[in-house]
């Protein structure tokens, strides 16, 4: 075989190779916490396979429509990984009400969550708040950290997102009235 023809091969083998291992992670997949949590865009259930393996997954938390029928396979196939599944529904936008949050505190703060996957459709606006919660409540960030870290990951900051950012600056009154001793903390 010609060095040419054999050079171009191996250039369109290791590209296939890479577009494979590419293929097998979702959108905007990114490590929040080695060994802890994981973001993403939708995921299907031959990337939470490959997610699950890759990165010893334990949970999953979608903040999609259960009811979709990308989720109903998603459940599917996480229960047949072996993984705890956990939904908390929210609209695009990453608007929340407090029990929502409180419900997906409850999940990616838990000590025994182990590893844990959040993700919604597409790994930005959901997810970024989801993701900002524990930047909030577990490493101390502050809200401009957390939005600074979901522009990098597409997030717009528009008008329609007031509720997220909002929601973001009273889990950072609630983190940092949790941080003091009891006898500083104001009396409601």
């Amino acid at each position: 075989m010609p060095v040419a023809t054999a050079a171009g091969l191996a250039v369109v083998i290791g590209a296939a190779a890479l577009w494979h291992r590419h293929s097998l992670l979702p959108r905007r997949f990114g490590v929040v916490a080695e060994g802890r949590l994981y973001r993403c865009g939708e995921i299907t259930p031959r990337q939470l396979a490959y997610v699950a393996r890759r990165y010893g997954l334990r949970t999953v938390l979608s903040l999609l429509d259960p009811a979709a029928p990308e989720s109903v396979a998603e459940r599917r196939a996480a229960e047949e990984l072996g993984l705890r599944w956990i939904n908390v529904r929210l609209p695009g936008n990453g608007a929340s009400t407090p029990e929502q949050r409180q419900r997906i505190k409850a999940v990616l703060l838990a000590p025994d969550a182990g590893p844990t996957l959040v993700h919604c459709a597409a790994g930005v606006n959901r997810t970024g708040l989801a993701v900002g919660l524990y930047r909030i409540h577990s490493q101390g960030w502050t809200v401009a950290e957390v939005l600074a870290e979901m522009r990098a990951y597409g997030f717009e900051d528009l008008a329609r997102h007031q509720d997220l950012r909002e929601a973001l600056q009273a889990e950072a009154v609630l983190a940092e009235a949790g941080s003091q001793p009891a006898s500083q903390q104001t009396q409601p």
